[in-house]
């Protein structure tokens, strides 16, 4: 007779973490996004969008930008 498998519950330590915002720079056409200077993860969006020749991102997306009490 086969087993019947059970649904067990996530043991790992990092299933019972918190969700955290991530930083989600979006691609847009030079000059048309709005971007959030003081955010501490910019430097890491920039790069994103240089490593992807994107001639623009906006941060309008981003958790960071909608609510920057979360920022640090």
């Amino acid at each position: 007779m086969p087993r019947a498998k059970s649904l067990s519950q996530p043991t790992d330590a990092a299933a019972s973490k918190p969700l955290q915002a991530v930083p989600h720079p979006v691609a847009c056409r030079e000059g048309r996004g709005v971007r959030f200077f003081d955010c501490p993860h910019y430097d890491d969006c920039l790069d994103k969008a240089a490593k992807a020749l994107w001639t623009g991102f906006t941060c309008a997306h981003c958790p960071f930008y909608l609510h920057p009490a979360n920022t640090a």
